[in-house]
Formats: structure tokens, sequence, C-alpha cells
């Protein structure tokens, strides 16, 4: 399965008529919620069967992506990467999408490091009910995003206390992300979003493109 994640910025007044015509092409769609990072004001996940299906709808997304009411899209295709679930039927919890990209001294041995304490996390915080972790393989935006991290929570207090807040996130995750660290190895600029999609994304698919 390969998926394409869109975290839309807008003009004002551009988001209903955008999320009509996202759904109508397969995408779950749902308003950013305030909070987030860079994050966009509107999230869009497509789900495809195949990496053909993907290359079949990219150019009718696109065309959507470049309308007058969108001011930028950050956008990432990856085929799914590890994935754990928890919770299968949590339609009513947050759903946060994470763009990131590894550049720092980025070594194959650094990458696969970071990847393996990246999925250990649902181990020590059980928060996260369902998560992935997945490679890019097309990206667009304000950088070259490497990774989607990907996760389910039951509500949004879980999200940012449990799980920002977690000895685990702060002393293994951390020193990936700061500057002043010497494992650092994630670009700064970051795009953190989370909203409520009202049905599960990572259990099932995020649409029929």
């Amino acid at each position: 399965m390969y998926s394409l994640a869109c975290l839309i910025h807008l003009h004002q007044g551009a988001a209903e008529e955008l999320s009509r015509a996202l759904g109508e092409l397969g995408a779950a769609v749902a308003p950013v919620i305030e909070g987030s990072y860079n994050g966009g004001d509107l999230s869009a996940h497509f789900a495809f069967p195949d990496e053909a299906a993907y290359r079949t709808a990219r150019p009718m997304i696109d065309r959507l992506l470049a309308g007058d009411g969108v001011v930028r899209a950050d956008t990432a295709f990856f085929a799914n990467g590890p994935t754990g679930v928890r919770q299968p039927a949590l339609g009513s919890g947050i759903l946060r999408t994470l763009l990131l990209c590894a550049d720092h001294d980025a070594t194959q041995a650094r990458v696969e490091r970071f990847e393996a304490e990246m999925v250990r996390m649902p181990d020590h915080i059980a928060a996260i009910r369902n998560w992935r972790l997945s490679r890019v393989i097309e990206a667009s935006g304000e950088l070259g995003w490497t990774h989607v991290w990907e996760q389910e929570f039951a509500d949004l207090g879980g999200l940012l206390g449990p799980y920002m807040l977690h000895p685990y996130h702060w002393a293994y995750i951390d020193r990936w992300f700061d500057p002043e660290c010497p494992d650092w190895l994630v670009n700064v600029r970051l795009c953190h979003s989370f909203c409520a999609y009202g049905r599960p994304i990572l259990s099932g698919h995020a649409g029929t493109a």
C-alpha cells in the first residue's frame, strides 16, 4: 500500500470548496487543529493500492493544489512503512502527521539508528494508539521531506501530554532534532500537524483513489 499526505496552507475562505474537491478524488480531509506548527490549514490523506494508481491520480491532485485558494502545499508520497495498531476502530481520535527531513550528516547508519529509535516509541508511550513510520518517495513543499511519522491518539491530550513529555521522547528522540546535540540529524524546519478525521486512518484506508 502507498499513501500521499498533503498539508495545505490556504487563503481565507478556500477550505470548504477544496475539501469537497479533494474528497471527490478519494481523500480523507480534515481541518488542521490550532496549535500545529507549520502544519497548514487543511490535511488530506490518500491511500493507493499501488504506485500506478498514485501516478494516475497525481495530476488531478496537483491541479487542485495549484488552485487560487492554495498558498502552499507540503506533500509526501510514500510506501507505507512499519505500522503498529493497538486500537483499530479508533475513529474519533487525533491523527498527528510529522513531515521531517533527515539531512544533517545523514549517513545510512545514522538514519537507520534514528528510525529504529522512532519505531520503539510506542513500546514506551501507551498514549500512541496506532502508528506508522515511512520513508518518502516523492516530496514537495518547503523541504525534500525524507520521512513521515504518523500517530493516532485517543484525544489531543494524549499527544500534547504523555507523548511530548515522556522521558523516552526527551531522552532519546529529541537529540536527533536538536542542533546543539552531537547526534543532530533532522532539519529544524518541520511540519507538525494534527487533526480529527472522524475515521481510522492508520488501521484502514484513507480513501479509494
